[in-house]
């Protein structure tokens, strides 16, 4: 199996223009790139990543049938290896999300995309036991894991019990990782590298290493990673200057190198 990872365009507009920054991703080793608009158009985007080999996960945010139907019909332009959507709102009844996802299921199946279905606050996966309650309704549905939701969601590590069960079901039906580190009351750290940060980097370290190890016992040819640390207002900051505790950058790579040091020699790396 050969691990990819991908870089979230969120919060890198200082480092340029659109092809300056998809040229600052390749050259720092990312395989592709993840994000709904990075200000171009769909066909000229798809042939610059091209040009760079980057390959491209497109993300979707869909409230709606309609919204996916018609987002679906943009990011058909865009190439993707992968489309990544937030799925349904958390207000919706059990009988109202599994509707909406065997409708957009379908329409992803007419189209030949891929499509994931991330796991977020805000949408019909906010909970790991909601989450839990999908997966196994629909056996086709596949997920994005962003546990950092979980955790803030049910402020507790999730590390026994019940808790880990809703774990275990995620964990199997999961086919991308936003390896964000969150904690029991919000969804990023202040700094993943370092002292209370660190830990919770650990934590969820055990969690993804699960999901890698349980696609390669499966024969999974390819498994994608982001690490989709955000910036600020999801950034923790200084109370008064406003400043961000770390620098997003430097943690996103610190994340991926992690997971290098990890696997290396077990799967393929880029």
């Amino acid at each position: 199996m050969k691990l990819k990872f991908f870089k979230c365009d969120w919060g890198m507009e200082h480092l340029g223009e659109p092809l300056t920054r998809l040229q600052t991703y390749k050259e720092a080793g990312y395989d592709g790139i993840e994000c709904a608009n990075i200000g171009m158009d769909p066909e000229p985007f798809a042939d610059a990543c091209d040009e760079l080999g980057l390959e491209y996960i497109a993300m979707m945010f869909c409230a709606t049938e309609e919204d996916f139907r018609r987002q679906l019909v943009q990011v058909q332009r865009t190439r993707p290896v992968l489309v990544n959507c937030h799925p349904g709102r958390d207000h919706y009844d059990f009988e109202r999300g599994c509707a909406f996802f065997r409708s957009v299921m379908s329409m992803a199946a007419d189209s030949g995309l891929e499509v994931v279905y991330e796991t977020h606050r805000t949408r019909c996966l906010y909970a790991p036991w909601t989450t839990a309650r999908y997966l196994e309704a629909i056996p086709e549905l596949r997920i994005c894991a962003d546990l950092s939701h979980f955790t803030t969601v049910a402020e507790n590590p999730l590390s026994d019990g019940l808790y880990r069960s809703f774990m275990d079901i995620a964990i199997a039906r999961t086919d991308h990782i936003h390896a964000r580190v969150g904690h029991l009351h919000g969804p990023q750290v202040s700094d993943p590298r370092i002292g209370e940060g660190l830990r919770w980097t650990e934590h969820f370290e055990a969690w993804w290493d699960a999901i890698i190890e349980a696609r390669l016992a499966e024969g999974r040819e390819i498994m994608t990673v982001n690490p989709e640390l955000g910036p600020p207002a999801y950034q923790p900051t200084h109370p008064v200057t406003g400043e961000p505790l770390s620098d997003i950058w430097e943690c996103c790579q610190f994340i991926v190198e992690r997971f290098r040091e990890r696997w290396a020699g077990r799967v393929e790396l880029s």
